[in-house]
């Protein structure tokens, strides 16, 4: 598996990622409710990936497998804004390489919202609960945050 700075060419590849993982993995978050669904999957299109690979202050990065892309992580700078792994490559070390990768580029500390289905990943990974549950069309997402570098404790890898 290779780590790589994604490209606008990988908009699609991203799409596919993202809606099937939200679609097949996060069941926890969705309960199979269409309308909670919709609003999920709404903005995640190839155009807006793009647009958002694009953007300013922004760190986009890819896991590839077999020439398939089947990780995909995000991050506007402290803030880690997704991370997703297609179903067949949960539990490989994918989404913890995506993570890994992702904290060299930033500076730390990394906020992020977690699901009900990450959460448990984010906590094995150093992340802590920094606030109560925010609720959005259905959807909960816990703030969470993890220091890195001087901040933590602990030496930085680069």
């Amino acid at each position: 598996m290779d780590i790589r700075i994604a490209v606008p060419a990988d908009a699609a590849a991203i799409c596919e990622v993202v809606r099937r993982s939200i679609a097949e993995c996060c069941h926890a978050d969705h309960g199979g409710d269409p309308a909670v669904m919709a609003a999920w999957l709404e903005n995640k299109t190839p155009d807006n990936i793009l647009a958002w690979l694009q953007a300013t202050n922004a760190v986009a990065i890819v896991a590839v497998r077999g020439g398939s892309v089947v990780g995909f992580a995000l991050a506007h700078s402290d803030e880690l804004a997704l991370l997703y792994v297609v179903p067949e490559a949960l539990y490989q070390g994918v989404g913890k390489a995506l993570l890994r990768t992702m904290e060299t580029h930033l500076d730390g500390p990394v906020h992020l919202k977690s699901t009900r289905t990450a959460r448990d990943f984010y906590t094995r990974n150093g992340f802590r609960v920094s606030g109560p549950s925010q609720v959005w069309a259905g959807l909960e997402g816990l703030p969470m945050v993890k220091l890195l570098g001087k901040n933590s404790g602990s030496e930085r890898a680069h």
